[in-house]
């Protein structure tokens, strides 16, 4: 009862203080900068994580239809390095964060970049990109974009969220009125009508996406029978739950989100993988692939026995639509 109290009150508290910060940029005490070059394309959330935000960002950039030079600028959540840097398919992702690196990886021709200070960063690719896509830059108010795309997820939409530590909450709903469209994901095939009223009860666009997965990908080709399963993501159940259809589940660890694995994690791991038989392998996510890659060297049993579970995001309906939207909205 008082560990809720508490709660409450840190929780009316941040509340509080982001509500003001929004009333300050709003009221033009406090600078939003917007940049005519590159076109800045806003992908972002309400809630801490979870919400489908990075294969969102991996198909529009891979379905992008015009013919123009694209970049993602990120924060870079969780490197142990500071300042504008351009990843690299080599970097690694203590240096430039597991996201980026993964969006670097997936799509070597584009550029990526990450930067804590979003306006340096916008400033610095000015002359290199003409569609920018600023990953997680929702709540970063310090830059305008062209275009807000708020995400959110079909069980756990924004609206029925509370405030952190209460809830997922970074800020209230009422920062949903700053978004020009809402993207919900983890779609099942068949949307319920209620549930899409709810969402379209904003007044804004709303497109709806699922998540499809591929095989796992490791290094080699032999039939896998049984996974240990280990992630370190905001959201891990639809992982697990995918991992079960590909095998026998042996065990499954979670971590936080962007856990940075310790020298003692990776001890463990190589000790699982030493007692792992020709059918056995230990599955994880893309994201965790990228932390776990640089270390891999010095784990010869976890480097052969890992595996990664490729996923990408596709339109439920309406994808035609949603393109035909978004041209017009960069038009204006």
């Amino acid at each position: 009862m008082i560990k809720r109290l508490l709660f409450y009150l840190l929780s009316e508290l941040y509340g509080l203080i982001t509500s003001c910060r929004n009333w300050l940029y709003d009221h033009k005490y406090f600078e939003s900068k917007h940049v005519d070059q590159p076109k800045t394309l806003v992908i972002g959330n309400l809630a801490v994580g979870g919400t489908g935000k990075s294969p969102f960002v991996a198909y529009l950039v891979q379905h992008w239809p015009f013919q123009e030079r694209l970049g993602v600028l990120s924060r870079g959540y969780g490197r142990k390095t500071k300042g504008f840097r351009i990843v690299e398919s080599s970097s690694k992702a203590s240096e430039v964060g597991d996201e980026p690196l993964a969006y670097k990886q997936l799509m070597p021709e584009i550029t990526v970049a990450v930067c804590e200070k979003r306006v340096v960063g916008v400033e610095k690719l000015q002359q290199d990109i003409d569609t920018l896509f600023l990953d997680d830059a929702f709540q970063h108010r310090a830059i305008q974009g062209d275009v807000n795309l708020l995400c959110t997820t079909y069980d756990k939409p924004f609206f029925t969220d509370k405030l952190m530590p209460l809830g997922r909450l970074r800020e209230s709903i009422a920062g949903v009125h700053r978004a020009q469209a809402i993207i919900v994901n983890r779609c099942p095939a068949t949307l319920a009508e209620a549930k899409q009223t709810a969402f379209e009860s904003f007044g804004l666009p709303v497109f709806y996406t699922r998540v499809s997965y591929g095989n796992p990908i490791g290094p080699n080709s032999l039939v896998i029978k049984k996974w240990h399963l280990v992630a370190g993501i905001a959201d891990p159940m639809p992982f697990f739950k995918q991992a079960k259809s590909l095998g026998d589940i042996v065990n499954q660890e979670s971590y936080a989100d962007h856990y940075a694995f310790q020298t003692a994690d990776f001890q463990y791991w190589e000790y699982i993988a030493k007692q792992c038989q020709d059918d056995t392998g230990i599955l994880t996510t893309h994201k965790d692939f990228m932390r776990f890659q640089e270390h891999l060297a010095d784990y010869p049993h976890l480097a052969a026995h890992l595996y990664y579970l490729p996923m990408q995001m596709e339109f439920v309906s309406h994808e035609a639509e949603f393109w035909t939207w978004l041209k017009q909205s960069l038009k204006r």
